[in-house]
């Protein structure tokens, strides 16, 4: 992790403890900056804005185009998509040029100040064996308070052109966190509405059973992956688990003719089993995500799985494949509701530019990130004095050598980003 700041967390430095340990009077801790990464100026924010722009842009047609056509069962991702979609499209118009401006900001403070943490370094570098002289803590803080106005010059342009990036780092912001919060494919119970408290599940041989809601089991939740026209279930308790009709190639024909001319009025039951095992149309079933809805294997035309109940509706009833008839043991409904193949392809297609989202909508703390470096150097050059009216040593918490490079990576990703913000 990058870091700006040289005199952050420096609360138990070496200086601290040294002095302290010689019997002289503990320093004051100085006015410290917060230790988290600044979001805009230490992470990798303006390398992302033009990678998360240009994404936005790329798929914000094909993304509508799904939108359109598509009922969300969780319409979060949607929303915060559309928002920033919005938001991307006003700063492509009206933003880029001040942003841009901001990013060249990053750019002459690290060419400008290089020499300056150079001789930083110089100086501070005898200093951690001994106390400074008057003359250099002055000359050191003459640097600090030096890089400190040239920082404090740029937080406030930053503060005056904070519109130009406010909107979108928030709508970036939102889609982030809705993104980083949800799961694309979450795992749901298939629950039979008419038959209150329990859904379905498999017991220890893996033969497909009821099981009572009000028992938590990894084993009631199923994870749908679309397969074709089909779905495959995936048990949530273990991934290579499937659920599957046992395909039995004299019965199958007899299935494939609607009553009252069927022959077949039930089939195998539905089991577990290991998918790499399991031939492919054993694992696919026909769903809806409506509820109320019929659970076949695809190659069992007339069938559908039940829950006949005929020991009772209990947890552990066996759940069978039966004649479909349209009662209520063979109606299945998801829980949450499933999120269709839609939902999944949206989310896909929005995935490359919601990724960057958190790290981008830092940007809106540009501002407060300068007005930290600057606290930091003079908190520095405060602690600095103090150690020479003091006779102490005057170790910085940070290395200038460090601070340098990640001024000079900062520096060229904000310079990437200008170019960009030129075209």
């Amino acid at each position: 992790m990058r870091s700006l700041r040289l005199f952050a967390d420096r609360g138990g430095d070496f200086a601290r403890a040294r002095s302290v340990a010689a019997g002289a009077e503990a320093l004051p801790r100085p006015a410290l900056a917060p230790v988290e990464p600044l979001s805009a100026l230490e992470t990798e924010a303006w390398r992302l804005l033009c990678l998360m722009a240009a994404e936005g842009r790329r798929r914000a047609a094909p993304a509508q185009d799904i939108a359109r056509v598509t009922w969300f069962s969780d319409p979060s991702l949607l929303n915060a998509w559309t928002d920033f979609a919005a938001a991307a499209q006003a700063w492509e118009i009206e933003g880029r040029g001040k942003a841009r401006t901001l990013a060249e900001d990053i750019v002459s403070y690290a060419k400008d100040t290089s020499e300056l943490y150079r001789r930083l370094a110089a100086l501070l570098a005898p200093l951690k064996a001994r106390a400074p002289s008057l003359e250099e803590a002055k000359a050191c803080q003459a640097i600090l308070e030096t890089l400190g106005r040239a920082a404090e010059e740029r937080g406030r342009r930053a503060s005056a052109l904070g519109e130009a990036v406010r909107p979108l780092a928030k709508a970036a912001t939102r889609l982030g966190a809705v993104f980083a919060g949800r799961e694309r494919n979450p795992p749901v119970r298939i629950i039979l509405p008419h038959v209150p408290g329990l859904c379905l599940a498999y017991d220890d041989r893996g033969e497909a059973c009821a099981s009572d809601m009000a028992i938590f089991d990894k084993r009631q939740f199923w994870t749908l992956e679309p397969s074709g026209e089909a779905y495959t279930l995936v048990s949530a308790a273990d991934p290579s688990l499937v659920l599957i009709v046992d395909q039995d190639e004299e019965l199958i024909p007899l299935t494939r003719t609607p009553p009252p001319f069927t022959f077949a009025d039930r089939g195998p039951r539905p089991r577990v089993a290991r998918r790499a095992a399991t031939p492919i149309e054993a694992t696919r079933f026909l769903v809806s995500v409506s509820p109320d809805l019929y659970l076949q294997n695809v190659s069992y035309q007339t069938l559908a799985l039940e829950c006949p109940g005929e020991g009772g509706w209990r947890h552990g009833a066996p759940v069978v494949t039966r004649l479909k008839r349209g009662g209520s043991t063979q109606r299945w409904a998801f829980e949450p509701p499933l999120r269709s193949r839609q939902e999944l392809i949206f989310h896909d297609v929005v995935a490359p530019a919601a990724i960057h989202g958190l790290e981008v909508g830092g940007l809106i703390r540009l501002a407060d990130d300068w007005t930290a470096v600057a606290d930091d150097l003079r908190a520095g050059a405060a602690q600095v004095q103090a150690c020479a009216e003091r006779d102490q040593p005057f170790v910085a918490s940070g290395s200038v050598v460090d601070v340098l490079e990640s001024w000079r990576r900062v520096a060229g990703e904000a310079r990437n980003a200008s170019t960009d913000l030129s075209e």
